[in-house]
């Protein structure tokens, strides 16, 4: 099972619907800045790149792609198996980053404090290997 979020600079806004028209998230600041607050977060995280880093936890991954640029504009986050601690994980990093962490399956803002199980159930209830059905 994968899941995908972006984190980025949105402070402002509520909902990604409020993006006014042309409008682009600030970066998250320089590379090596990004890198240093997401050890500081994840002691365990390793970057055998400067564009991608790894973390493994209890019944899950994370990939924290951070892409060629300079200065970092948004991270992205490839969430593979399954895990409790893995929402508040995603809340903490997002908030060392001072980032909101959009669920590409909500297409929308995660939202931790408000609503803390917000991308829970897409992530919860994705089909699990061995679950998806070819059409008839």
């Amino acid at each position: 099972m994968s899941w995908i979020i972006y984190l980025m600079g949105a402070a402002g806004f509520d909902s990604v619907r409020d993006f006014p028209e042309g409008w682009s998230p600030p970066p998250l600041g320089p590379r090596e800045v990004v890198i240093r607050k997401l050890r500081e977060a994840l002691p365990t995280i390793v970057f055998p790149t400067p564009a991608e880093g790894f973390f493994h936890g209890d019944g899950f991954s994370i990939t924290f792609e951070l892409g060629p640029w300079e200065p970092t504009p948004r991270v992205k986050l490839f969430v593979h198996g399954e895990g409790e601690e893995v929402l508040a994980l995603i809340g903490q990093v997002a908030e060392v980053l001072d980032a909101r962490a959009l669920d590409t399956g909500l297409g929308d803002f995660m939202r931790f404090h408000k609503d803390p199980d917000t991308g829970r159930h897409v992530w919860r209830d994705a089909p699990k290997p061995g679950q998806w059905m070819a059409p008839a």
